[in-house]
């Protein structure tokens, strides 16, 4: 599916919006974390780009990661995984404390349910053109649960963005309502992380609080650069 987009030639005629591709997108809002309205203005931003776009708050795990493999994009903004210990990554927080994670580990098994990246099919996630985890240390390498971005990337996405560090809140609302507009505006993903990034700066409180440490991993195959479909040479003339 992504490669229909992507390909410009006579199939182009036939592929004209992206209108067929569904994009997913969570945030949280609970005692800690409020990461709304992020979902919905994603989802608005997707759908000016002629994808069929869906929001929600507090779903939990197994919602999303069912999704997954169907979903042109994929894109939460919410908590990472974090152990008392010290070791960050390798899972993201959904409603309900449950939990996608990249690797099985059978002596660190957080919250109430757990899905796992390693468990979807070899190129399960080939249907994805763009996978955001907006969440502390989604790219972070976790010697319990390993790399969720890039395992994420391992089963198929095209791109997948995760942070290696710990943001703040204000700073992943703030790249998030940006990274989307420009994507809209036909940017390239790595441009529109990049502006994303650098408009986080001027943001009060000034700085990047941990927004600069965001990582994209690209599968080697994959040639997704545009999520926009109408800002592409030649597209649909």
């Amino acid at each position: 599916m992504k490669k229909i987009i992507l390909l410009i030639s006579l199939i182009s005629l036939i592929v004209c919006s992206a209108s067929a591709y569904p994009a997913h997108n969570y945030d949280i809002s609970d005692s800690t974390l409020d990461t709304t309205p992020t979902a919905e203005d994603a989802e608005d931003d997707q759908e000016a780009m002629g994808y069929s776009g869906y929001s929600d708050t507090n779903r939990p795990a197994s919602d999303a990661y069912f999704d997954f493999e169907d979903d042109a994009i994929f894109f939460f903004n919410g908590h990472g995984l974090s152990y008392d210990n010290g070791v960050n990554g390798g899972g993201i927080v959904f409603g309900s404390n449950s939990l996608i994670i990249g690797e099985y580990n059978s002596n660190h098994q957080p919250g109430n349910s757990r899905y796992y990246i390693e468990n979807y099919g070899a190129n399960a996630l080939d249907g994805v053109l763009l996978a955001v985890y907006l969440a502390c240390y989604s790219s972070h390498d976790s010697q319990y649960h390993g790399n969720l971005a890039w395992l994420t990337v391992g089963k198929g996405a095209d791109v997948c963005i995760g942070l290696d560090e710990s943001i703040i809140e204000s700073k992943s609302c703030y790249w998030s309502e940006q990274f989307w507009e420009h994507a809209k505006d036909g940017e390239k993903i790595a441009d529109a992380a990049d502006d994303a990034k650098n408009d986080c700066y001027w943001q009060y409180p000034y700085g990047y609080h941990g927004i600069d440490s965001y990582q994209p991993y690209v599968e080697t195959s994959g040639s997704v650069e545009i999520l926009n479909p109408f800002f592409l040479e030649a597209y649909c003339e």
